[in-house]
């Protein structure tokens, strides 16, 4: 067992990957693999972190209610910022062999309700994509040509208010099958599978840190925005606009500065609609041309 990390600064830690595992024994192998230690105080689930690779885990219990609730606790515990990945992964029951085999869930049902979700984008290289359907006890019967497991669908329906669905990410390990059932499932089996899948997780968790680094970039506040935003009053509104306005005049004008911009300086929605015209004006004459 990882010993314990103090929680003394930790608010700030720029994690970038946060797991939600339902059971130990699927759990350990990446705490390993990444270096996670046990987070003290973390009392209602347990929580693993590693601030200097930007790694933390929680272990969440069997249960799609379970998976959801812990994901919850993680986010606000950490204080999880809005471009971190989140990723779930298990082992799951399928329809054929071989065990052994990881799989990315493209779309999650919870077979319940009925409702889907679809996350992640596709890493085709790295794993083959399946569709999963969450169930409430463990499936036996394998009439779907579907993964199986009990807390996906859950962790879906919250992970992506926390990020966005494209850094959300659900694998899945085949653990049972029609020719292999449950009841030959041990803590060890269930330790060994996963780590046989270790090699091939760590590189999706390479591809996942590309796109985490960009939605990183895309949402950081430039220090001119942030000194605009200091010489004017702006409301919460007019603050999530003028980031928006921003972006668009970035990308239209890369190669000037908001201090090229004549404005009131005291009005924040001036300052707003100055950047819009000045948008409108380049879109104009981009259709002479």
């Amino acid at each position: 067992m990882k010993r314990g990390t103090k929680n003394d600064g930790l608010a700030e830690a720029d994690l970038q990957f946060c797991w939600v595992i339902a059971l130990r024994s699927e759990a350990n192998p990446v705490i390993e693999a990444f270096g996670m230690k046990t987070l003290t105080g973390a009392s209602l689930f347990p929580v693993y972190i590693n601030p200097d690779n930007g790694h933390t885990l929680v272990i969440s219990g069997v249960g799609s209610t379970k998976s959801a609730a812990a994901a919850t606790y993680l986010k606000t515990l950490l204080h999880i910022k809005s471009y971190a990945a989140w990723i779930n992964v298990g082992i799951a029951g399928y329809y054929q062999e071989p065990r052994g085999e990881l799989y990315q869930a493209l779309k999650v049902l919870n077979q319940d309700t009925g409702k889907a979700n679809f996350p992640g984008l596709p890493f085709s290289k790295f794993a083959p994509g399946s569709a999963l359907s969450t169930v409430s006890k463990r499936e036996q019967n394998f009439s779907a040509q579907v993964l199986y497991d009990m807390e996906a669908s859950g962790f879906c329906e919250l992970a992506p208010l926390f990020s966005c669905n494209e850094l959300t990410y659900v694998f899945k390990v085949v653990s049972d099958t029609p020719h292999t059932p449950a009841s030959l499932i041990t803590n060890k089996v269930v330790g060994e599978l996963l780590e046989k899948n270790l090699e091939k997780l760590s590189k999706l968790v390479g591809a996942i840190g590309d796109l985490v680094k960009d939605e990183k970039r895309r949402l950081l506040i430039p220090r001119e925005i942030i000194d605009v935003m200091e010489n004017c009053h702006f409301t919460e509104s007019n603050r999530h606009k003028l980031k928006q306005v921003f972006r668009k005049w970035r990308t239209a004008f890369p190669d000037r500065s908001l201090n090229e911009v004549s404005y009131p300086q005291t009005s924040a929605k001036e300052f707003i609609t100055k950047l819009e015209q000045e948008l409108l004006n380049e879109a104009k004459d981009w259709k002479l041309r």
